[in-house]
């Protein structure tokens, strides 16, 4: 019997076993580890389960992602853009004002410098107030409305420091086409040379030497007289400790006797699911850019990923190809869709914007997550504070995007892995 038990084989799961070491395992209920991170091959294309680049303002964690993927990655620069109004707009749109028509040009930067500030209560004021009424109606409040899928004023500001706040200057000059950056952490990524992202998650398994049984499907996780059993319906794990890597919502439907307070708060939590359609073409590549975000509501995917950027194994020569990315609420008419809905209406909206011809598809394929975006709507906060006090009663850490519920990139995950396991074991040490 391993000591600590880590329920969820992504990238917070792997991390927590890499950094504990042998007295953990994972359980993972997927026939392949990776969660978010894992990639997908088909016709000879290859693709991400939605877009993944590797950077990161934190140089630690960096330099133990380059260090595990020494010698197979690509440094690449991260060229972005935005389509409106039938263009392209350099991405984040802040920094293209100069490609826009004048009037709207105007309409963000006098609306940037002169811009009266509201009570802040929640992510459309802060939109508002840091941006003005030209760059919030033009593309931030669309944008953020589609991915989002509710309204900017439902949503609360704690999740913002992902958006850089920029200086005047900088909208000054973006209107005047003077070049600005707004991303500059981002400015430059590394991406694997081959197997796609997954390439991380797959790296972070096999320093792990097998301490990993997949394909084993929590179903209920109960207290005994040492720790907890953990069992899959028909066989039964035993650790001292659990770490939760996987989403917080499946943990507490597993727990036996949850009191009624925390079956609410998990019930009342709020996330996207995501389906991405890849569209392999039998044509090079047209454009150089990396991604490509679109406000419109009437396309149905918010995000292009242009996979053939990342090197010459994701395609078959003289192909180039695209991820297509769609968020959902689970259950409702666009997750229903069957795949080759989805995969049509996908392609309409490709060529009715000019991005492809039908007969340019060689290749199509789907995948879907349930779980892919924590949404911080006005209740997750009180919501959340609920369930982590009842796991810290328990004395089960959480750890990974879906289990603290926090919007986090692969680097941030790792990050927390590397503080969680460093609890756990000086813990262990005491104990």
């Amino acid at each position: 019997m391993r000591e600590i038990g880590i329920l969820g084989g992504g990238v917070a799961g792997l991390s927590l076993a890499y950094f504990i070491g042998e007295q953990a395992e994972v359980l993972e209920k997927s026939s392949r580890a990776g969660g978010l991170c894992r990639s997908f091959e088909k016709d000879g294309f290859t693709f991400d389960l939605g877009g993944h680049i590797l950077f990161s303002k934190d140089q630690e964690i960096l330099n133990l992602e380059l260090s595990l993927l020494h010698g197979k990655l690509n440094k690449l620069e991260r060229k972005a853009a935005c389509w409106f109004k039938n263009r392209f707009v350099k991405y984040p749109f802040e920094n293209g004002l100069s490609m826009l028509d004048k009037d709207d040009a105007y309409a963000c930067l006098i609306n940037f410098i002169s811009n009266p500030q509201r009570p802040q209560h929640n992510f459309e004021d802060w939109i508002y107030n840091t941006f003005g009424k030209g760059l919030a109606e033009l593309y931030l409040l669309p944008y953020n409305r589609k991915i989002w899928k509710t309204e900017p004023h439902n949503l609360d500001c704690q999740w913002v420091e992902r958006i850089p706040k920029p200086p005047i200057e900088d909208i000054v000059k973006s209107a005047l086409g003077l070049a600005t950056e707004g991303y500059v952490h981002q400015l430059h990524f590394y991406y694997p040379k081959e197997g796609g992202f997954e390439t991380l998650p797959r790296t972070l398994e096999e320093s792990i030497n097998g301490r990993i049984t997949k394909g084993f499907e929590i179903r209920s996780i109960s207290r005994t007289g040492t720790g907890w059993a953990v069992s899959n319906g028909s066989e039964e794990r035993c650790y001292k400790k659990l770490i939760c890597a996987m989403p917080i919502l499946e943990l507490i439907k597993s727990l036996k006797d949850v009191p009624t307070e925390v079956i609410h708060a998990s019930e009342n939590l709020a996330y996207n699911s995501l389906s991405v359609v890849m569209i392999g073409l039998n044509r090079p590549r047209k454009h150089e850019l990396v991604s490509c975000f679109f406000p419109q509501s009437d396309i149905i995917f918010h995000r292009l990923v242009f996979h053939d950027y990342f090197g010459k194994n994701y395609v078959p020569s003289g192909c180039s190809s695209m991820v297509c990315e769609v968020t959902s609420k689970y259950g409702d008419e666009l997750w229903s869709m069957s795949n080759e809905k989805l995969t049509q209406r996908v392609i309409e909206d490709l060529c009715r914007e000019g991005f492809i011809e039908k007969t340019q598809v060689a290749a199509t394929a789907v995948q879907r997550a349930k779980y892919a975006y924590p949404v911080y709507d006005l209740g997750r906060s009180k919501n959340l504070e609920i369930i982590k006090q009842y796991c810290r009663e328990l004395d089960i850490e959480l750890c990974g995007r879906f289990a603290e519920f926090h919007y986090d990139n692969s680097d941030q995950v790792i990050r927390s892995a590397k503080t969680v396991s460093e609890r756990v074991v000086a813990k262990q040490e005491v104990s």
